[in-house]
C-alpha cells in the first residue's frame, strides 16, 4: 500500500500543480485555474493561480482538467496464484494509467485470501504498489460457504489493509454465516455478496435467462436468482444491523429492493459495473462472443436502462470496474467453456465519461466510493485542503484504447461494440498521482515509488 514521503534529507517534499480546472462531483469543473500545492502524501492548500508566485517544483497542466482519484472497490488482481494474467504490480500500473488510485481487491485467488498466512503471501506486494490497494478477504473459510472465517485474526494483524469481506464470484448460501459477519462487524466494515442464488438448476448458467438463453439453447442466469439473493441478504443486514454490500447489481427488481430497503434505514450500498450500465444482451444476439461473458451477465435493454436510472438518481451508490483480467486462452473457444469477465481499469473512466460526462463520472467513481473510506479514518474522493493527494489529469479529447498499449496482463478489455463498431472514449489520463506521488505520466508508468 502506498504511503507518505520518507523525510530522506531533513525537509519535507512540497509540489505545486499549477493551473488546473479541478473538477467537483457537484458542480462540474471549474471555470477559473488553481494551484494545488502538496505536502508529502496530503493537499496543504489550494489556491487561485498566481503567476507572481514561484515554487521549487512544480508542473504546470496548463489548463487542463484535475480529477480527484478514481476509486475501484471491485478489482480481481490474480495474487497470488494465477499471476500469469495480473499481479498487483501489473494491476496497479493499470490502474495508475487508468485514473485509479485506491483499489479493493477480490479474495477469489489460489489460494484464497481467507487467512492471516494466506493474506501474508501478497503483503510485501501490496506495500511495494504504485496505488492504493485494499483488501476485501473471504468470509468464509477456503471461499466455499461452509464456515465462516477468523474475522478477529485477520483484523487483528492487516485490519489497515481490509476494507471489506466477500465471497465474491459466489453467493454464500448459509445465511447464518452472513448474519454472523455482520454482528461481528458491527457496521465499520462491509459485506460485499455476489448475489446470485443460482441453486442447482441454474449453477451453470451462462447468458441471461430468457430469449437469449432460448435462442442458443444455453442454461440462463435468471433474474430471480440476483432478486432471492438481494431479499435474503436486507433482511439477515435489517436484523443483524450491519452494513451489506451489493456487488454489480443488475436487474430492475433487485434494485427496486435496494430502494426500499434503504427508505426503510437499512444500511445496504450497491455499485454497477460498467458493462450493465453501457451493454447489455444484444451484444450477443449475433454471436456468443466470449469477450462479453460475465457475472451477473448481460442482461435485457430494459435492465441496462433501470440500472442507469438508478445510478444517476443515487439509489446506486457507485460505479466499480470488477476489472477481470483474463489470458487469452482463458477467452478463446466455447462460450459455454471459457472463463467470465471483463478488464476495464485502463477505459472505465474515458467510457462513463463519453456516455455520462465529467461530473458524474467524478461522482460515481471518486466522491461516492471515498465517503466508504471515511470509518477507515481515510480522505479521499475529492480535491481539498486536508484530503490524501490523489488525483489525475487529462487531455479533453475522443480517443480509442489500443491492445498494443495497455499496462494490464490481459487484454480481455471490449475495444469493440458485438455488432464491430468502436469503443469511444472521452477524457484521456495523462497523469496521475497517488499518496502525493507521480505514477503515471504520459504514457509511462513511473518505476520507483518518487516522483
Amino acid at each position: 500500500m502506498c504511503c507518505a514521503f520518507e523525510d530522506l534529507i531533513g525537509w519535507k517534499i512540497m509540489i505545486a500543480i499549477r493551473n488546473c480546472m479541478i473538477v467537483d462531483p457537484i458542480k462540474g469543473p471549474t471555470s477559473y485555474k488553481q494551484d494545488i500545492i502538496i505536502e508529502e502524501d496530503k493537499i496543504l492548500d489550494i489556491i487561485n493561480s498566481d503567476s507572481s508566485i514561484n515554487y521549487e517544483s512544480e508542473i504546470d497542466t496548463e489548463g487542463r482538467l484535475l480529477f480527484p482519484g478514481l476509486i475501484d472497490i471491485h478489482s480481481h488482481f490474480r495474487e497470488p496464484g494465477q499471476t500469469y494474467k495480473e499481479s498487483i504490480e501489473t494491476g496497479s500500473n493499470a490502474a495508475a494509467k487508468g485514473g485509479f488510485t485506491t483499489v479493493v481487491v477480490m479474495p477469489n485467488t489460489l489460494p484464497p485470501l481467507d487467512s492471516v498466512l494466506n493474506i501474508a503471501r501478497i503483503e510485501s506486494s501490496i506495500n511495494n504498489s504504485k496505488i492504493r490497494v485494499y483488501l476485501a478477504p473471504s468470509i468464509t473459510n477456503r471461499r466455499d460457504g461452509s464456515s465462516i472465517v477468523d474475522i478477529d485474526a485477520i483484523l487483528n494483524n492487516f485490519e489497515s489493509m481490509i476494507f471489506g469481506f466477500s465471497d465474491d464470484g459466489d453467493f454464500v448460501q448459509n445465511g447464518e454465516i452472513i448474519k454472523q459477519g455482520l454482528l461481528k462487524l458491527d457496521g465499520k466494515f462491509p459485506i460485499m455478496e455476489h448475489c446470485e442464488d443460482l441453486g442447482i438448476e441454474y449453477k451453470n448458467g451462462t447468458i441471461n435467462h430468457g430469449q437469449l438463453s432460448k435462442k442458443y439453447n444455453q442454461i440462463g442466469r435468471p433474474v430471480k436468482a440476483e432478486l432471492n439473493a438481494v431479499i435474503r441478504d436486507l433482511k439477515l443486514a435489517k436484523e443483524a444491523n450491519g452494513w451489506i454490500h451489493i456487488q454489480h447489481v443488475s436487474t430492475k427488481e433487485a434494485i427496486d429492493q435496494i430502494n426500499n430497503a434503504k427508505s426503510d434505514g437499512i444500511n445496504v450500498t450497491t455499485e454497477v459495473t460498467p458493462h450493465h450500465i453501457f451493454l447489455n444482451e444484444n451484444e450477443l444476439i449475433n454471436n456468443l462472443d466470449p469477450t462479453f461473458k460475465v457475472n451477473p451477465p448481460l442482461r435485457t435493454q430494459e435492465d441496462m436502462q433501470y440500472c442507469l436510472k438508478a445510478l444517476k438518481s443515487g439509489v446506486i451508490d457507485v460505479i466499480a470496474t470488477d476489472h477481470a483480467p483474463h489470458s487469452r486462452e482463458d477467452k478463446i473457444g466455447k462460450f459455454i467453456e471459457c472463463q467470465s469477465g471483463i478488464s476495464w481499469l485502463e477505459n472505465a473512466f474515458g467510457l462513463v465519461s463519453e456516455r455520462l460526462g465529467y461530473r458524474i463520472a467524478c461522482e460515481k467513481m471518486s466522491y461516492n466510493p471515498g465517503k466508504f473510506f471515511q470509518n477507515l479514518g481515510l480522505n479521499i474522493g475529492l480535491i481539498e485542503k486536508g484530503y490524501q493527494a490523489d488525483f489525475f489529469i487529462i487531455e479533453d479529447q475522443n480517443w480509442n484504447l489500443e491492445a498494443q498499449k495497455i499496462e494490464s496482463k490481459s487484454s480481455n478489455y471490449i475495444f469493440k461494440h458485438g455488432n464491430g463498431d468502436l469503443v469511444n472514449l472521452r477524457g484521456k489520463p495523462i497523469l496521475t498521482f497517488s499518496c502525493g506521488k507521480e505514477v503515471y505520466n504520459s504514457g509511462e508508468v513511473k518505476s520507483d515509488n518518487y516522483a
